[in-house]
């Protein structure tokens, strides 16, 4: 038969069980166990650390001393500071520039004599715009009208002519100032900025347009097309009236663009020349078949005119 056992532990009265606890022989003979020191036990401090003493100097010592730093600050070995013999004064502050305008170089070249030939063509210009300003609307006109240019062809109208001269000498001077001017901008080694070159320029150009009118009359005889020639010719004369005045404008703003070097205005020109030489290719073309031209010899008889002296003066002038 079991029997069960209840232990009850008094709640009050706890006894003290390590003293029953076994003892280990081994480690107690290890362990020191010490009791702690009191800090009553610590003696005190009978004196304080003595403080260092202030050091004290003589008179002479602070004297060496001064002299010392004021060597220091000497300017050439002088207690004196040099009056400055120089009378200008430097202004520490800067001043204020307010507002400025930005300067523009301009494409000067100390020709007064362009600025005179230009005036000269815009007052041709203007008279021709006062007294012919119809036969400017008519001019236009028939660079994309075939039918207005062969009217005024037929015409013939005599007061017409004085108009139509003013407009050729505009042409000639314009298309001369900006062959001119191109070459200055290219700096060209043969180009001087003198009136003998430009009138040289310019007898070069006149030269030029008299001997190919007189090749196309030459080719229009042997080719027994003199009619369709000399309308040609005719058309000729009207594209280099109207390209005249559009380059009169390029070369007043050349000459007078705050730019140094005006290339989008050179390019205007010469974009204005290639176009008006294409619609007048277009338009000798259109003449010479109206008359049934052989083909070869269209393509001979413009190659010869046309390109092969704008190749001989590119390569002189560009190449070389």
């Amino acid at each position: 038969m079991d029997v069960i056992v209840t232990y009850q532990q008094d709640t009050v009265k706890v006894k003290n069980l390590i003293n029953q606890a076994p003892q280990n022989r081994e480690l107690k003979s290890v362990v020191s166990r010490k009791k702690p020191a009191s800090i009553l036990d610590i003696p005190e401090r009978e004196q304080a650390a003595e403080l260092s003493e202030k050091k004290t100097y003589t008179p002479d010592q602070i004297r060496n001393w001064r002299i010392l730093q004021e060597n220091k600050l000497l300017i050439n070995n002088s207690k004196y500071i040099t009056p400055l013999t120089d009378v200008n004064f430097i202004q520490s502050e800067k001043p204020d520039p307010g507002f400025v305008l930005p300067i523009r170089l301009r494409n000067t070249t100390g020709t007064d004599w362009l600025t005179l030939l230009i005036f000269f063509g815009i007052v041709l210009f203007a008279s021709i715009r006062v007294a012919y300003a119809k036969y400017m609307g008519h001019l236009f006109l028939s660079l994309f009208n075939y039918s207005t240019s062969v009217r005024m062809l037929q015409e013939k109208n005599y007061p017409v002519f004085h108009g139509a001269f003013r407009l050729e000498a505009i042409f000639y001077i314009s298309l001369s100032i900006f062959v001119f001017q191109i070459l200055h901008l290219l700096k060209w080694e043969n180009a001087v900025p003198s009136p003998s070159y430009f009138f040289m320029i310019l007898g070069i150009v006149l030269l030029y347009f008299y001997v190919k009118k007189l090749m196309y009359l030459m080719l229009g005889s042997l080719f027994e097309a003199r009619n369709e020639t000399r309308e040609y010719l005719f058309n000729m004369d009207n594209f280099n009236r109207s390209t005249g005045l559009l380059l009169l404008p390029i070369v007043i703003l050349i000459s007078f663009a705050p730019t140094k070097t005006p290339v989008f205005i050179v390019f205007a020109g010469i974009a204005i020349l290639i176009s008006s030489n294409l619609i007048l290719l277009q338009r000798g073309i259109f003449i010479l078949l109206k008359k049934q031209f052989s083909i070869f010899y269209l393509f001979l008889y413009l190659c010869t005119l046309e390109f092969l002296p704008l190749l001989l003066i590119y390569k002189v002038v560009v190449v070389e």
